[in-house]
């Protein structure tokens, strides 16, 4: 395997294989909560609701899903929520490249299956078809996640270096969410209260630094297309 190349089979596998079964059998120590296309909704009511810790681990990310996210990461922090986030390194470095800049705990490591858990009690899963998500509050169940989310935690790399900035400012990262859905430098500069030379400025320094030949093709990096 060469340097920085992921395992075919991260850690996991196993657990979330059990946990597919049970959920397949009807075991009363799954609930159902959404079909995934409509889960945006009940995660959200549930996440308003987390007084302590938000632990995630995903294998997609992008710039809508972060976007979409932001006002409810910002309320939970705004309490005091630890929150943590696992993303592959590929997504990381290729579909979300402004993912360390929001994220202010996030760690780079393979990820099995999606899972999210709230207050260190409340089990979010997938099920086997990955059409659907289930939760669980069982505590053997909340026991096994939080032994497997420490375990990738640890082994996990942080995506911005202790001691170093994000590559991005926050700013950055709010004009992205913008420029994706095609807003102008006038429409943003409104939307942020700053000046239309401003978003300008900040927009050729995201292009600089995302490696970008224009700013068609920056929008294209931050949106995943590219990368």
């Amino acid at each position: 395997m060469t340097a920085g190349a992921e395992p075919s089979q991260p850690p996991g596998w196993a657990l979330f294989a059990r946990w597919h079964a049970l959920i397949d059998r009807g075991d009363p120590r799954f609930d159902f909560v959404a079909p995934l296309d409509r889960v945006d909704e009940p995660l959200a009511r549930i996440s308003e609701t987390v007084a302590v810790s938000l632990w995630n681990m995903q294998r997609h990310q992008n710039i809508y899903a972060m976007r979409d996210a932001a006002p409810l990461d910002r309320r939970a922090r705004a309490r005091g929520v630890e929150i943590r986030f696992i993303i592959p390194r590929r997504v990381a470095e290729r579909r979300s490249p402004l993912s360390s800049s929001f994220e202010h705990n996030l760690r780079i490591a393979p990820v099995a299956q999606p899972l999210l858990i709230c207050d260190g009690r409340l089990v979010i899963v997938g099920d086997s078809t990955g059409e659907a998500v289930w939760a669980s509050t069982d505590p053997g169940v909340a026991g096994d996640a939080i032994s497997l989310f420490e375990s990738v935690w640890e082994r996990a790399t942080p995506a911005v270096p202790p001691g170093e900035s994000p590559p991005f400012t926050p700013r950055m990262v709010d004009i992205a969410f913008r420029l994706v859905d095609g807003a102008t430098d006038r429409e943003i500069a409104r939307a942020l209260g700053v000046s239309e030379r401003t978003v300008s400025s900040d927009v050729r320094e995201m292009s600089r630094r995302l490696g970008a030949r224009s700013r068609a093709h920056a929008i294209a990096l931050i949106s995943g297309v590219e990368g």
